[in-house]
């Protein structure tokens, strides 16, 4: 039921506006007063064509979702085909509502005004915990659908005071012939193109696995989304926050201050994430089992589990930091030269697929994801660093080396403290199995914070900076959610 609007909604808005509006947003919105007008008038007209673009392709989905579902959906028949139809139609106003929404994300990004931005999706997922507690016992399953409907209209309705106090104010207009809205065009196409590219790349991999014993696609989804956790947490909420302030150095020619910029974001991320997947290697076994071992899998799962878990996390360090390199050519107006090196990544991660897979099976897919994902990274890293006349290199090799020194010192600390615990627990049982998780994890992270102090990295006195400080929290200027992000830049 959510195919077709997620569809909807993913072409329109990873297409747009999460390469192309935020860096034309900026470049008007630094140039004074007059500029911030001619940033209003095209997020009105972005905003009116998505409406109309998109309340269109929602609207003829309602017409003819009787015809559309049955064929995406060629396993369903009868009640279940019929509810399908029923739900699909109810959410064809959700996609609507988000594209709104994001415009409004994307000015308030631009403004750097993070809260707001962040409430949005949980009051989006109350919607639809409402719609399953409240809706569903009133209406039915299709209460389901109506919660989703209701959580894309908070998700918007939330960003509508902040919007009105940055002084912007809708009109009746569609600048499809501007320069700015060809622009966008121009900008949304390739990355729509990179998206086309993932999907047959998703697809290409589940008929690999397809081929496989029975649940091995299931292994692998359930494997990759554990590994995803800290991509999410610290590479995408980093590339997200950084965006605004790199595409507002580019708009404003600061080549060097974006360079710097963009070199420490990365070191800050890296200084999270590689002991994360270092950590998460060594407690493959047990993260796992403490997830999945106690419901259907048998052990047998559990280890093609961990294994393929295990391959996976070697790459988080580079699935982390691609969002943020992406964005580094998407502030510079350039979607091309990521969608080129994502469809060379494809073609590198299916080829070592169906080399891989008949050899080490389910294991051999999340080897040649994490080769791609490794690959991806180079080549990003290669092209900026000539883009850019080369980066801080020395600044980044030292901080690299420290960061890994560090994490195979809070490795040995896992390892170290691993057999004692469960000398003295049950690892038979869930708790015995967490206890050694936790102490061997927590061990681990603390050695490694000990390390990167004792080097003088710089990462861990920049995040000691930003944790909340006693006797009092530093004071936020009136008008601002959030203190500005340029403080991690200074």
């Amino acid at each position: 039921a959510f195919r077709v609007p997620d569809l909807i909604f993913n072409l329109i808005v990873l297409g747009a506006l999460s390469a192309a509006f935020i860096p034309i947003f900026t470049e008007k919105l630094v140039q004074g007063k007059k500029g911030e007008k001619q940033a209003f008038d095209f997020a009105t007209s972005v905003l009116n064509a998505i409406v109309i673009v998109v309340g269109l392709m929602s609207g003829v989905y309602f017409l003819l979702a009787d015809k559309i579902v049955p064929v995406i959906t060629p396993g369903f028949g009868g009640e279940k085909l019929a509810l399908t139809i029923m739900l699909s139609k109810a959410m064809a106003l959700q996609p609507v509502l988000l594209c709104i929404s994001f415009v409004f994300s994307g000015m308030l990004n631009s403004y750097k005004r993070f809260v707001v931005y962040a409430l949005a999706p949980i009051l989006y997922n109350l919607g639809i915990i409402i719609g399953v507690f409240l809706f569903v016992p009133i209406m039915g399953i299709v209460g389901i659908a109506w919660g989703v409907v209701l959580g894309a209209a908070a998700h918007m309705l939330v960003q509508l005071p902040s919007i009105w106090q940055v002084g912007y104010r809708w009109k009746p207009i569609v600048g499809w012939s501007t320069d700015d809205f060809h622009k966008l065009w121009r900008m949304m196409l390739p990355r729509i193109v990179g998206l086309a590219a993932m999907q047959v790349n998703l697809v290409t991999v589940t008929v690999i696995g397809s081929s496989m014993l029975a649940g091995s696609i299931a292994v692998f989804h359930l494997a990759n989304n554990v590994q995803y956790l800290p991509v999410g947490i610290f590479g995408i909420s980093f590339a997200q926050a950084a965006f605004p302030t790199l595409a507002e150095q580019i708009a404003r020619r600061q080549k060097a201050e974006f360079s710097r910029t963009l070199t420490r974001i990365f070191r800050y991320i890296m200084f999270l994430v590689v002991p994360t997947s270092l950590f998460f290697f060594l407690l493959r076994a047990q993260i796992i089992r403490v997830l999945f071992g106690d419901g259907a899998f048998d052990w047998e799962d559990t280890i093609l589990t961990f294994d393929t878990f295990g391959w996976l996390v070697i790459s988080i360090f580079a699935q982390a930091t691609i969002p943020l390199l992406v964005r580094a050519f998407y502030v510079q107006q350039d979607t091309k030269t990521p969608v080129v090196i994502s469809i060379i990544s494809m073609v590198v991660n299916i080829g070592l697929a169906l080399y891989l897979a008949p050899i080490m099976g389910v294991q051999g897919l999340a080897l040649a994801f994490s080769a791609s994902a490794i690959v991806n990274l180079m080549l990003l890293l290669g092209v900026l660093h000539w883009q850019l006349k080369g980066f801080d290199d020395k600044a980044v090799i030292l901080s690299l080396v420290k960061i890994v020194l560090a994490a195979l010192g809070g490795g040995m600390m896992v390892q170290v403290l691993k057999y004692p615990v469960a000398a003295v627990v049950d690892m038979q049982r869930f708790w015995g199995v967490l206890m050694q998780l936790v102490v061997a994890g927590s061990g681990g992270v603390a050695v490694y914070l000990l390390l990167t102090w004792l080097l003088k990295s710089e990462e861990i006195i920049v995040l000691r900076k930003y944790l909340p400080q006693k006797p009092a929290l530093k004071k936020i200027p009136a008008g601002t959610d959030t203190p500005r992000w340029e403080g991690l830049a200074e």
